[in-house]
């Protein structure tokens, strides 16, 4: 064995090392990043696309040796700047509109349970649309998993003005709800 063969030996094993946290977050935080995503206007295709670029950056990431300090901030907040993008570019704002119904509802439920589940639905999203776009994300990104203080590195904002915004957005919500 030569000793040009040791350098190259240790960047593969970071590699292979970072790809086993890559795929382990992979598994935990895909369909969080999807809900978010498609929660702020991002069809589903969009939303998967989105995510997987995220996750391809993140390995790229890591590979070149960046901060690994808060990996699941950091994939919220590349996601989100994606998202952000896709939806300022010239297709999403001429496009076709997004107005498909989503059925999250249970296959087994009785008609009568589904009309009063889509009503549901309907209020809670009227009540959502009501938010500012600042609540939204807040309350959108908590609902994700997220704490405090990673929303508010995704989103540019102080940990005590995300606190205030998402206690903002619960108490509109529970009003506009009748909850």
């Amino acid at each position: 064995m030569s000793d040009d063969s040791v350098p190259l030996a240790l960047p593969l094993l970071r590699l292979a090392a970072g790809s086993s946290e890559v795929t382990t977050l992979y598994r935990e935080l895909r369909k969080p990043l999807l809900r978010y995503l498609v929660c702020l206007g991002l069809t589903s295709d969009e939303a998967q696309d989105v995510v997987q670029d995220a996750f391809v950056s993140l390995q790229r990431h890591m590979a070149s040796g960046g901060d690994q300090e808060n990996m699941r901030g950091w994939l919220f907040r590349v996601a989100h700047n994606q998202a952000r993008n896709r939806q300022t570019s010239y297709h999403r704002r001429f496009g076709e509109t997004l107005d498909g119904e989503k059925d999250f509802l249970a296959d087994d439920a009785t008609p009568e349970q589904l009309v009063l589940e889509r009503e549901k639905l309907r209020r809670v999203a009227a009540a959502i649309r009501l938010l500012t776009e600042s609540e939204r994300e807040c309350l959108l990104l908590r609902a994700g998993g997220l704490r405090y203080r990673e929303i508010g590195e995704v989103l540019g904002m102080a940990t005590s003005t995300v606190g205030d915004t998402v206690d903002r957005a619960m108490r509109k919500l529970a009003e506009k709800c009748n909850v």
